[in-house]
């Protein structure tokens, strides 16, 4: 199949995806200068500008989508910031871009004391949860990237990713297509890819996006992403596959996979996630 072929099936297979995401739940730049730095705490903020990198062109090279994007201004937008308290030693931050599954930004308790312990800031979209578009999901994450980056002094080394469930499996997306703005990725209980992964019965989950060739090589070579998944996962094969014949069989460099014993669908408690993070930031200094 040519790529603009290729590109189609997988936006029809990701919105398929995305529907039955919202019936389920209806059932249940980098750089840029920095201006007028907040202070430390949880905030709610609004962003004025969109990301250079998330408009129509820029979305269908990293991604292969070429289809008009839904109607979108990043001043509706809310987003939920969370600053550490004391300033890194070297004076510049780490960012993590979480994606939730609903459209909350909730996050476990313990989780803002390795935020601090390893200086990254945390920024989550609110109304990003997965009855959202999937195009809208992207830009969110992206515009909230590029003004992180506006207001804050933060390291272009130690720019992440992440989500849970299907945010992660969003966050993995933009991980890999984005591997230019994204040095590190968190998947937290659930995974896309660019190709299919088989699973047990003949199974398989279909490729959802097509990466650019130059920056897929580049996350390949550089980029660090961690799989997480509980022993209990539902999306555990899902994960095991994405590692294995997704991540590994490609030639990605740095991928570290994590199995919670007992854990099922869920979110790690923070010990397992400081293990994440000092894997995403070993090597990028």
């Amino acid at each position: 199949m040519n790529p603009s072929g290729r590109a189609a099936t997988s936006l029809i297979i990701l919105i398929v995806l995305w529907s039955a995401g919202r019936a389920a739940a209806a059932s249940p730049e980098i750089a840029g200068s920095k201006t007028n730095e907040p202070g430390p705490g949880a905030q709610e903020v609004h962003f004025v500008d969109s990301a250079p990198y998330s408009d129509a062109t820029n979305i269908s090279r990293h991604l292969g989508y070429t289809v008009e994007l839904p109607a979108y201004s990043v001043t509706n937008e809310s987003f939920r910031v969370l600053v550490p308290g004391a300033t890194p030693t070297n004076g510049s931050w780490g960012l993590l871009v979480w994606i939730s599954p609903s459209d909350s930004s909730d996050i476990p308790s313990d989780w803002q004391t390795e935020l601090d312990n390893h200086g990254l800031l945390f920024v989550s979209a609110l109304r990003s949860g997965n009855s959202r578009h999937p195009l809208d999901r992207f830009r969110l994450a992206l515009d909230a990237t590029c003004n992180m980056c506006r207001h804050y002094n933060v390291d272009r080394r130690h720019i992440y990713v992440g989500g849970f469930s299907g945010g992660a499996r969003m966050a993995s997306m933009l991980g890999v297509g984005y591997g230019d703005i994204f040095t590190g990725t968190l998947c937290v209980c659930g995974v896309n890819f660019y190709t299919s992964l088989p699973i047990s019965g003949g199974k398989y989950y279909p490729g959802t996006y097509v990466p650019d060739p130059g920056v897929l090589l580049r996350a390949k070579r550089n980029d660090r992403f961690v799989l997480l998944t509980g022993e209990n996962d539902e999306n555990r094969e899902n994960t095991k596959s994405a590692n294995m014949t997704g991540f590994k069989r490609e030639g990605f460099r740095n991928v570290l996979y994590l199995e919670v014993p007992g854990m099922g669908h869920a979110m790690p408690d923070g010990k397992v996630l400081a293990q994440a993070l000092e894997y995403l930031a070993s090597g990028k200094d």
